[in-house]
């Protein structure tokens, strides 16, 4: 049983999570590290890869949204209609940090619902250089969010920290859902 199978195990409500950040983020590669327990190289998404997790009593809708440009039109759609955001980025990927600012600013000002959960991922923490977290907290402005959020730093190549970050997403999804 995947480890999103054994927190949703006894719910009874259908929830809507949606995954994005910029193309080669590691998106894919952490979802299907909290399917399989390991390190799984993945091909870029092209569009949006959906799983539906249909358990005893409930269902969770995973939205895994590609990140090159030419898709980010189609976060809206998705984004509008999720419980819980999970935005990576690319740690080691200086260049284009002010790109995964926009994108996420965007996100979070014309995107979700205002009940909605933010988990943000700084990723591939296993590679030398990049963004410290608490750097990063208040570049992003995570601190003035309006939502319930939380930062980690994470890795799939080691698993660092993927376990946890969901765990912390799927509590404040159950609470905010009411689910026991």
């Amino acid at each position: 049983m995947s480890f999103l199978m054994r927190l949703f195990r006894n719910k009874t409500q259908q929830t809507n999570i949606t995954v994005c950040g910029l193309d080669a983020a590691g998106k894919t590669t952490i979802m299907k590290y909290l399917e399989t327990g390991e390190f799984v190289d993945t091909s870029p998404t092209m569009g949006i890869n959906h799983e539906k997790i249909v358990l005893p009593k409930l269902q969770v809708n995973v939205f895994d949204l590609g990140g090159q440009e030419d898709f980010r039109p189609m976060w809206h759609e998705v984004n509008e209609k999720s419980d819980g955001i999970v935005f990576v980025v690319d740690k080691t990927d200086v260049l284009r940090f002010e790109e995964a600012k926009q994108a996420f600013d965007n996100i979070i000002s014309t995107q979700v619902q205002n009940d909605v959960t933010v988990l943000v991922l700084l990723h591939k923490n296993d590679l030398p250089n990049g963004m410290e977290r608490s750097k990063f907290i208040d570049e992003f402005g995570l601190s003035t969010l309006d939502y319930d959020w939380a930062c980690y730093s994470t890795s799939a190549k080691t698993g660092e920290n993927i376990f946890e970050s969901f765990k912390w997403f799927v509590n404040e999804l159950k609470e905010a859902l009411s689910v026991g």
